[in-house]
């Protein structure tokens, strides 16, 4: 009873302290020797109009507390995409933190409960602490909670009251108070840089080097540093709880948190999703309590996609919380009436009476959630951290289905060696097959990979393996469809092009587990002879490797134009074909090792048409500034050395056949990007790159063309090479979204492999689709058009993910090829190229680039390898 009577006392002093603004509340002792206040350190009034802390002082100031807190310890966990630090606090009581090491074993053994009982958990979730792990700035320009992450830093390492005190003996917290350092330094120098002047506030670029705002749609494919950064703080000490600090619109809720929108990704388990409700439903308690209006849950975000969410499959909730922006990053957003919603609801309490919107209150409104949310692990450890093992269980203990067979000897083994390391990042077992081995019903060769679903993460394994079946949500009955917040599919073997096989049933084989995934091993061949030479394989996605690496080397490299066959065995049309020299061969093993691609010797070249690759081909990657999907190409031509550059607007002065073999258009590049670029009298003269090129630079590129350039563009800017050259195409879609809707799914594809472009590729390949385009030829004479992909002529078109009307892309064209005077035109109405995911697709790409400055060899001289 006594207990009772106490952990009531404790409940009633944290009430009492959400009633103040969580910044003031309680501060009985102010602030620990050697640590000054964040006013007094920055020089300025934090969160006050038109004031931002930068990346260096805040680096700097949290290193400070870590060093005079014996409550915060502070490290650099790695360095940024730029060369930056990635740091962490990690913040609690001292004896906490002395005992750090017992405790994190503690959440290590729950997080993977296999073994033990259910009365060893009950005694080691007494015993432990939860962990509630928060982040900010990720995207760097909502700059308001990452600038909260300094007062609530400082007011954890000084404040002696009893509610942080409590908070602090009962919870360990993580803070990353910047989960995008680089953006932070780029988007806070700029805005301080421009202080003073008529320039545009707000950095104009993208703030991750490659990624920009999709940076947080990485966290299952896990391509950029920070990702991974994440990761291993998730996978290191298991936290409980995880809030991902943002912001979104002027006009939205003050601040929204979950619970979220419907649907939840069935393999989120339901325990996690009824927490992540609480949890949401605390902080929307401690807002109102502390006279916070204006805020909401259930609205725009659901709780699908594992690219933005890979917590939830490991046991901890996902905490979104997004506080409305302001006008230029930090000055006040005003409206003529209060601003926001004025109805209230269920969902939307109290609406927010004001019409002015400061920086200030996203600081006071994200610190209120935080501390609401850390609060509500610190009231209750025990239950947070015995429902934590719960999940646990039942993951290990899944019976309705077995396991995922990934056979071995595919076609592409790249694809393999990714999503075995996109797996075992996401800290998922594998398992390696010694021996052949049956598994429901059929016969599977040694090197096939098992993973087994009763495992701590199988769930994470599951979705991403297996077909997404999107429900079909409507706004109201036989109204247009309810917008998912991002995207509906993301089936690995798809997306990458191999096969894994769901298995229902129990099923043995002797294995062996899989550590750090690897490339295949792989020997090469003895040398040719002097009439033979080397081949390498189009089915691979990472074959395009080896072709830089010839390039850089000046080695050069051939494609058969027609399959052959070669001692018994069978070369399809795009085989790679190297002269058998020493400097190829060392070439070709080094890839090959890296890649576990391997690499053949053909006695005979074969006498058939062929083409010779331009030696170190040219490619201009049309990149405006902020253009995500340009920076995606980018992240992935710089993973394979591709010979590239970003066109810059004074390139445009000249001839860019001169520059350029190939010029690449992705997604979301329009005329206006082009020809009128940033305003110069808008930004500094560094960014004279990114000024409009005017109707001359336009009439430049479509010179480009027609004086034998090759131009490839995928997504709308396939609309933009359209208005560029007038394409004999139109779309065959309707405009409305009730009628065909297609929110980022995998739909069915027939590619011709007898095509250039469509060189190595299975026939059926899924495609990217989401709100692209698709066509029908209007004049198959103009420009000699080809088509190399298209719709299937009637059935089903929805491979994974969501589709409304699929009947309307029966038999529509997607990628094609015009020959546009001199030169080689090819585009994609769909994103061939959406966030390096659909990589196997995303081959046609690469092998368009090269194909149209590559030279056309008749079956004499590929014989004789171009001589």
């Amino acid at each position: 009873m006594r207990a009772s009577l106490r952990r009531m006392a404790i409940a009633a002093i944290a009430a009492i302290a959400l009633l103040a603004p969580s910044g003031a509340a309680l501060q009985t002792v102010s602030a620990s020797a050697g640590i000054p206040a964040p006013d007094d350190y920055f020089g300025f009034h934090i969160g006050s109009d038109g004031n931002l802390a930068t990346a260096d002082k805040m680096l700097s100031y949290f290193q400070l507390i870590g060093k005079n807190s014996d409550e915060v310890d502070y490290a650099k966990l790695g360095d940024t995409t730029l060369g930056n630090p990635y740091y962490m606090l990690t913040i609690s009581s001292k004896k906490n933190l002395r005992d750090l090491d017992r405790l994190l074993a503690i959440n290590n053994r729950l997080a993977d409960p296999r073994g033990l009982s259910q009365a060893q958990a009950q005694k080691l979730a007494a015993q432990g602490k939860p962990i509630y792990y928060i982040q900010a700035g990720i995207h760097a320009n909502e700059v308001g909670n990452s600038q909260a992450m300094i007062e609530i830093a400082h007011r954890l390492a000084t404040e002696k009251s009893a509610y942080i005190r409590h908070i602090l003996d009962n919870a360990i917290i993580l803070m990353v108070p910047t989960q995008n350092p680089d953006g932070l330094m780029l988007v806070n120098d700029y805005f301080k840089a421009t202080a003073g002047t008529n320039y545009a506030r707000t950095y104009p670029d993208l703030y991750q080097k490659y990624t920009g705002h999709d940076d947080n749609r990485d966290w299952f494919m896990f391509t950029q540093v920070e990702s991974r950064l994440m990761v291993s703080i998730q996978n290191k000490y298991h936290p409980q709880a995880f809030q991902d600090a943002h912001q979104a619109g002027t006009g939205a809720p003050r601040m929204f948190t979950p619970p979220y929108l419907s649907p939840s990704d069935p393999n989120i388990d339901p325990i996690t999703v009824q927490q992540t409700n609480a949890l949401g439903m605390a902080m929307q308690r401690g807002m109102t309590a502390a006279g916070m209006k204006g805020v909401g849950w259930g609205m725009t975000y659901d709780y699908w996609t594992p690219s933005r969410q890979y917590q939830v499959y490991h046991g901890s909730v996902r905490m979104l919380t997004e506080a409305a922006s302001v006008s230029n990053l930090a000055y006040p957003y005003t409206s003529t009436r209060p601003i926001g919603q004025q109805q209230a609801d269920t969902n939307f309490i109290e609406p927010y009476d004001q019409n002015v919107w400061r920086l200030r209150q996203i600081l006071d409104y994200t610190s209120q959630t935080f501390y609401s949310g850390v609060e509500a692990l610190a009231n209750d450890p025990y239950n947070w951290l015995y429902n934590f093992y719960r999940v646990g269980q039942k993951a290990v203990s899944r019976t309705d289905a077995y396991a995922y067979v990934i056979p071995a000897n595919q076609r592409d083994p790249q694809a393999i060696h990714d999503v075995l390391g996109i797996l075992r990042t996401g800290a998922v077992e594998i398992q390696r097959a010694r021996t052949a081995f049956t598994a429901g019903g059929k016969e599977y060769p040694a090197g096939s990979y098992v993973i087994y679903l009763a495992q701590p993460y199988g769930a994470f394994a599951k979705t991403l393996l297996e077909v997404q079946h999107y429900p079909e949500l409507l706004e109201y009955p036989g109204g247009p469809p309810q917008r998912p917040y991002d995207v509906t599919a993301q089936t690995l073997p798809m997306l990458l092009g191999f096969k894994a096989d769901l298995v229902k049933d129990r099923f043995s084989v002797q294995a062996t587990p899989v550590g750090q995934a690897r490339p295949e091993p792989v020997t090469m061949p003895a040398a040719p002879g002097d009439d033979g030479a080397y081949a390498v394989g189009p089915e691979s996605y990472g074959v395009f490797r080896f072709v830089s690496a010839l390039q850089q080397q000046g080695v050069p490299t051939f494609r058969a134009a027609e399959k052959f066959t070669d001692d018994g065995r069978d070369f399809p049309a795009g085989t790679f074909v190297v002269p058998p020299t020493a400097q190829a061969r060392q070439i070709l093993q080094a890839q090959s090792q890296s890649t576990g691609i391997p690499v053949s010797a053909i006695s005979k070249v074969p006498e058939i048409s062929g083409t010779e690759l331009k030696p170190g081909t040219r490619i201009g990657l049309l990149k405006p500034t902020n253009n995500i999907p340009a920076g995606w190409l980018m992240w992935m031509f710089d993973q394979y050395k591709v010979n590239y550059q970003t066109l810059k607007a004074q390139d445009y002065q000249g001839d860019l056949r001169s520059k350029y073999d190939t010029i690449v258009i992705p997604s979301e590049v329009s005329k206006n990007n082009i020809v009128n670029g940033l305003n110069a009298a808008s930004y500094p003269p560094e960014w004279s790159w990114a000024f409009g090129v005017g109707e001359a630079g336009w009439n430049r590129l479509r010179d480009f063309v027609n004086d034998g350039g090759t131009l490839v563009t995928y997504g709308s800017a396939t609309n933009t090479a359209d208005q560029l050259l007038d394409l004999p195409i139109e779309s065959v879609l309707p405009t409305s979204s009730s009628t065909f809707y297609s929110p980022g799914s995998l739909l069915s594809q027939r590619i011709d492999t007898g095509s250039p472009v469509g060189w190595g590729m299975d026939p059926e390949n899924p495609v990217w689709f989401e709100g692209d385009d698709a066509f029908r030829v209007t004049d198959a004479g103009k420009y000699d058009v080809k088509v190399v992909s298209k719709y299937p002529e009637s059935g089903s078109q929805l491979q994974s993910g969501w589709l409304i009307g699929g009947q309307y892309l029966n038999g529509a064209a997607n990628a094609m090829t015009f020959n546009v005077g001199k030169g080689y035109v090819v585009t994609f109405g769909n994103q061939a190229g959406f966030r390096t995911w659909n990589r196997a697709e995303q081959k046609m790409i690469f092998n368009a680039m090269y194909h149209g400055p590559s030279e056309k060899l008749t079956a004499d001289r590929f014989a004789r390898l171009g001589g």
